[in-house]
């Protein structure tokens, strides 16, 4: 046992964190097995998952290439970003099956260093959305992951705030 002094959280982050584990408990609890699908509902399945995974690696590879636009064009806001950026770069991987894919051309950042903060957590925010969205067509093993990128994209949302603050 620790006798050190109590780790304390600001209650922003004890909200946000109780409220993604709430939606993931949530989601979680409504995921059914397969175990009762037959031979051509599997098949649909399979391809429903291959096409989720697909579309959530690329939406992944596209905000890759925006933490990397953004630190490039915000040298200075590198300390903030890099660990977010090697998060996403991390779930990329772990949503890869055959290859990566390609981000396309670099986004534009804005000039200011508030305005492309705020542009990176619109699109953490729309893509951690974009996730949950997502969870009722996604088989059971995709949907946890799905849960759980989306949960974290939330958790970058609330850092990158912190760092406009």
């Amino acid at each position: 046992m620790s006798s050190g002094p109590p780790i304390e959280l600001p209650r922003r982050t004890l909200l946000l964190t109780g409220g993604a584990l709430a939606a993931l408990t949530g989601v979680l609890s409504g995921c059914s097995g397969a175990d009762d699908a037959g031979p051509e509902r599997s098949g649909e399945a399979a391809a429903t998952s291959e096409g989720l995974r697909r579309r959530a690696a690329r939406d992944n590879a596209k905000l890759l290439a925006r933490y990397d636009a953004t630190t490039a064009a915000h040298p200075d806001l590198a300390g903030t970003l890099t660990p977010l950026r090697d998060t996403v770069a991390a779930q990329l991987t772990a949503l890869q099956e055959d290859g990566a894919p390609s981000p396309g051309s670099a986004p534009g950042v804005p000039s200011d260093a508030d305005g492309a903060l705020a542009e990176l957590i619109e699109a953490e925010r729309a893509l951690a959305d974009e996730r949950l969205r997502t969870l009722g067509d996604a088989p059971p093993e995709l949907a946890r992951l799905l849960a759980s990128l989306s949960a974290a994209g939330s958790v970058h949302v609330y850092l990158l705030g912190e760092a406009r603050a």
